[in-house]
């Protein structure tokens, strides 16, 4: 993205060329990288959170709270690919194109959908794990570590 915005910039100052294109790509890049790597960035443990809480849980007392939010955050997921798919519908529709005239938006648009189905997926997964932790309360050091660097995906991350 950082790119092509770059190429767009040297276009235009040393070659007088500017493309809309480029601009509505890039920004829309990002948009499908957020929601395709959502997923697997909530596998690993390493979204944005606020473990104030959980820190303070042990054992069953903390998979029933990562129970809850993860089941709390499927249905969102859920709601957001239902509703997803409806907009993209309408869009493709419409027929509507971006500013440039040279991109269908529901293409765009389907980062929406797509994205909530991944990150679904690695929901779904997660939960799993949570739930097998009732019934072998010796998996819980391994699906929630004290800290990031005592996670096997940590350490792979940091090699």
């Amino acid at each position: 993205s950082a790119g092509m915005l770059f190429a767009g910039g040297i276009l235009r100052d040393f070659f007088g060329q500017t493309f809309a294109v480029i601009e509505e790509l890039s920004v829309n890049l990002v948009i499908w990288a957020v929601m395709f790597f959502g997923g697997p960035v909530f596998k690993r443990g390493s979204h944005v959170g606020m473990e104030f809480l959980a820190e303070r849980l042990h054992g069953t007392k903390r998979a029933v709270h990562q129970l809850i939010l993860d089941i709390a955050l499927l249905c969102i997921c859920f709601l957001l690919l239902w509703k997803g798919v409806e907009v993209v519908q309408v869009i493709y529709d419409s027929g509507k194109t971006t500013h440039s005239g040279d991109l269908d938006v529901w293409y765009l648009m389907m980062a929406i959908p797509v994205g909530a189905a991944i990150y679904s997926a690695y929901g779904i997964a997660e939960i799993i794990k949570i739930i097998c932790v009732f019934f072998d309360p010796g998996l819980s050091g391994k699906v929630f570590p004290a800290r990031l660097g005592e996670s096997e995906d940590a350490e792979g991350l940091a090699k």
